[in-house]
């Protein structure tokens, strides 16, 4: 859902604006329904939900989205928003002039997917992704990677990534797919085939990163902005593999990527697309 405000024309938002939206989803969720806030604020795992940076479409006016992946959800940040005439948001009031809504649906992306050989991607806000160490993908390990998983070995430390590794990018956006659409990606070689080399950063531009320094929690995030070329090789080339990494990147341009996608971070689009 997009959410469009006006404020006084001298009011920038930044991308730290996401980390306040995010503050701002629970006010409007604890509303209408407080025990589902609980709930998510709580939970550890993948969330049901992003919240894109507040983005400035000219002066005095800007915008930003609520991706929601459960239908509780929705209703319930939707019986908020329309009731609310007005935010507080950095110390402004905003003031709610308009309201959209619509639906993904998974089954069509996967329908009507291309099977383009290669992309131009630009990452509007900071996006960054956790990287184990050491890291060791999970097709190498075959059946025992179960095994190995329930025993906790082998130990990784995670780390911060805050590069365009398309690896890391796709394997988030599968997890994203298989935890909340209900719609199945019927190839088991996914995977494999993306660290096998299935596809390749080719070339960025104007890449940056940007530190956040959160001082009550003694902690930071830090996330990369700019454009990433990534290509389909031909020699490991598969089509439904290619039309599977088709669904995936169109998805994530409503859902973002990778860590704090809930405070504003991961919000890309697909700039050019070739066959």
């Amino acid at each position: 859902m997009g959410v469009l405000v006006t404020s006084d024309p001298g009011f920038t938002p930044s991308f730290s604006s996401g980390f306040h939206l995010r503050g701002l989803f629970y006010r409007l969720l604890r509303k209408s329904d407080p025990q589902l806030a609980s709930r998510i604020h709580d939970f550890r795992g993948l969330a049901p939900f992003s919240v894109s940076p507040l983005l400035q479409l000219h002066p005095g006016a800007s915008y930003f989205r609520i991706t929601s992946f459960t239908t509780r959800l929705t209703n319930a940040l939707l019986e908020s928003l329309k009731n609310c005439s007005e935010i507080e948001l950095m110390g402004k009031t905003l003031h709610v002039t308009e309201l959209s809504y619509s639906r993904i649906d998974t089954d069509k992306l996967l329908r009507e997917a291309d099977e383009f050989t290669g992309y131009e991607l630009e990452f509007i806000s900071p996006t960054c992704f956790r990287r184990p160490c050491p890291y060791i993908p999970l097709h190498v390990l075959g059946i025992f990677a179960r095994i190995m998983g329930f025993m906790k070995q082998p130990k990784s430390a995670y780390r911060y990534y805050p590069l365009p590794d398309p690896i890391l990018m796709l394997r988030n956006l599968k997890r994203q797919w298989e935890q909340y659409t209900g719609t199945t990606i019927r190839s088991k070689r996914f995977t494999r085939w993306l660290e096998e080399g299935g596809v390749a950063l080719s070339g960025v531009d104007k890449i940056r990163t940007h530190r956040f320094i959160h001082k009550k929690r003694k902690v930071f995030a830090v996330g990369f902005t700019g454009k990433a070329r990534i290509s389909l090789p031909e020699n490991t080339f598969k089509r439904e593999e290619a039309k599977i990494v088709n669904a995936l990147l169109r998805l994530g341009e409503n859902t973002q990527v990778g860590i704090n996608r809930t405070a504003g971070f991961g919000l890309y689009k697909i700039v050019k697309a070739r066959e």
